[in-house]
């Protein structure tokens, strides 16, 4: 999924405030909205009436109730992205299947948060159902926007789910959403270009990579390009390189740690290859990723890191300069680590203010099935979350390009953005501490231990 980013100061000091005044509000009165565990679980009270021959509590979270007759007769509403009519389309099909009415309220990704942070402090009800992007699981479960459904969706489903798709939808080992689709970005690279210069196969470490990228360097062509612009694409590549080089966003004691020991590292290598080797297109500064997709499919790069879904697009020859050219594997690792990546995957939640949760939860438990997964994919091109249907025979027919096991395979390495809650705020300081260094304005080591210390200062004033 491309990288997307696009929020309001306002709406991060609007939420702050929000987290604040829930902190400090009344207990609610209904049972879904508690903090106890077991109102939330098979073993609540609303499900043993239920069980006993009482009425279903249609406010609870019980996924053995989810199927009740009882809630066909709801209808739930989801905010969700949808800039063609597609997502709606195929969402319609969960009343087909359930009985269970859905209202669709589509909007494009700009306006996805603000719409959700607006609802969210106005105590509205009339959402059930957002999707969320995975840099927002943080402040929605501290903001106390979503259910946590860590103990509601069972443990035997999670385990299905690809690890990019589950971990994109949990902050601080608490699941906020159900996973929607998988998204990381991949390594892709132009065959020909390689073997003119000698190489068969592609880098499997990052060290190979700055050597082999020496030899593609040549007139009129450069071995790779970024999206290193100062923006959230930059902050994309970065994770994947930090984790790369061993680093992480995080202590042991759960603090963030921007300026690791990996994460210097990583920075020290991406600033060599475009400052001192110059084997990077040096517009890479401002490029995004749309920019890499074409000087690639333009053949002017023979090495890219980039969101999946560039086929079958690479080989048609009305888009592409470079047909038959190209393949997608795993991106680069080094030392111990075999690879490592940024997640783009999203979840759907349920709002916490939703007045028809076992309906919510029904949907979410339909979208994380078959029902939903292996058709959005034929249809779509959307990366299913269950592991299983990658070996479907309806999937693998889709499969024009023979490519999803390459895709599938990168799935299992993906590493989030440190998605705790006010990393809206932090992406702007870590992306501009971060280009400063690849534009030579600081060395890397100062440029992100002044980014760890105003982040800190921004955490201490949203306090």
């Amino acid at each position: 999924m491309k990288n997307k980013f696009g929020v309001t100061k306002f709406f991060v000091i609007a939420l702050t405030f929000l987290m604040l005044i829930v902190g400090c509000s009344p207990a609610p009165k209904t049972a879904s909205n508690s903090d106890s565990s077991a109102s939330k679980t098979p073993d609540s009270s609303a499900t043993s009436s239920a069980s006993s021959g009482g009425a279903v509590d249609l406010n609870t979270l019980d996924w053995t109730k989810a199927d009740d007759p009882a809630v066909k007769n709801e209808e739930v509403t989801i905010l969700a992205v949808d800039n063609d009519g597609t997502v709606s389309k195929m969402m319609q099909r969960f009343t087909a299947d359930t009985g269970i009415k859905l209202k669709i309220l589509p909007v494009d990704y700009n306006s996805l948060y603000n719409k959700i942070t607006t609802a969210a402090l106005s105590n509205s009800s009339d959402i059930d159902l957002v999707e969320m992007d995975t840099i927002w699981a943080g402040q929605f479960m501290s903001g106390n926007i979503v259910e946590d459904l860590t103990n509601v969706v069972p443990a035997d489903i999670q385990s299905q789910f690809t690890q990019s798709s589950l971990s994109s939808v949990q902050f601080n080992k608490k699941l906020a959403a159900m996973p929607y689709f998988s998204s990381t970005k991949h390594f892709y690279w132009n065959k020909k270009m390689l073997k003119d210069a000698g190489y068969d196969a592609p880098p499997k470490t990052w060290s190979e990579f700055r050597e082999m990228s020496k030899k593609l360097t040549k007139s009129g062509q450069y071995a790779s390009g970024w999206s290193w612009k100062q923006a959230e694409g930059l902050n994309c590549d970065f994770v994947g390189m930090v984790y790369s080089f061993g680093g992480s966003f995080f202590k042991e004691d759960g603090t963030l740690n921007v300026n690791s020991d990996g994460a210097v590292k990583a920075l020290q290598y991406m600033t060599d290859l475009i400052r001192t080797d110059k084997t990077i297109d040096p517009a890479s500064l401002q490029w995004t990723e749309d920019e890499v997709k074409k000087a690639f499919f333009a053949g002017k790069i023979a090495m890219m890191s980039n969101w999946e879904g560039m086929y079958p697009a690479l080989n048609d020859p009305t888009q592409s300069k470079v047909v038959d050219q190209t393949d997608v594997g795993l991106l680069p690792g080094e030392g111990n680590v075999v690879s490592a990546t940024v997640t783009g995957s999203e979840g759907i939640s349920i709002m916490k203010s939703s007045k028809h949760k076992l309906a919510s939860l029904a949907f979410l438990k339909w979208m994380g099935s078959k029902s939903f997964q292996e058709p959005s994919f034929i249809e779509r091109g959307q990366y299913p979350v269950l592991q299983a249907l990658y070996s479907d025979p309806k999937v693998k027919a889709a499969d024009k390009t023979n490519t999803i096991d390459k895709i599938l395979a990168q799935f299992q390495y993906g590493q989030n953005r440190p998605n705790g809650p006010g990393y809206v705020e932090w992406a702007d300081i870590l992306s501009s501490e971060v280009f400063k260094a690849l534009a030579g304005n600081k060395p890397p080591k100062q440029a992100l231990d002044d980014a760890a210390q105003k982040i800190t200062e921004a955490q201490k004033k949203a306090q």
